[in-house]
């Protein structure tokens, strides 16, 4: 997985955050950014979980993910660490910050958009409470697992493609 840059990511988070922009438009303007379409799904779905992420832990008490799960070819759901997503880790540092120094209507488009904050979302319009609650990581479904197992097999089995 080639790394990107953080100032995609932050150019990304930038289009993610404009007031009442479709999802035609996002694609269009992430797309320029990437030359590979699955770096752009990748911006597209992982900066607004980071974003949910960091809005959802400041809610309640409740215990968040450490992971998240993702189809492979055959349809089986494999689990891997956040840290296996390097945007993610990117994005979560800068949502802690926009979280604190604004621009709050910006940090909210993003984390809308996010599976995180719209179970969490459910779960208070149902009234439920965030407090003890336990947060399960997201469940991709256009990027396959195949993108992350691929860097998570150890050295020796990738040298011999097992």
């Amino acid at each position: 997985m080639k790394p990107i840059a953080p100032e995609i990511v932050e150019r990304a988070v930038q289009i993610l955050g404009t007031e009442g922009i479709s999802e035609d438009d996002i694609e269009a303007q992430i797309a320029v950014l990437v030359s590979d379409p699955m770096e752009a799904r990748r911006l597209i779905d992982w900066i607004p979980e980071a974003f949910g992420i960091v809005l959802v832990a400041h809610l309640g008490d409740l215990v968040l993910p450490k992971q998240f799960s993702a189809l492979n070819a055959k349809g089986k759901e494999q689990l891997f660490p956040f840290t296996s997503e390097p945007i993610f880790l990117l994005a979560l540092q800068m949502a802690q910050v926009a979280y604190h120094n604004g621009p709050s209507k910006s940090f909210q488009n993003v984390a809308f958009r996010s599976s995180t904050v719209r179970s969490a979302d459910n779960l208070l319009s149902a009234g439920g409470s965030l407090d003890g609650a336990v947060c399960s990581g997201p469940a991709l479904i256009g990027i396959p697992a195949e993108v992350y197992s691929a860097h998570t097999k150890p050295f020796w089995r990738r040298l011999f493609s097992w």
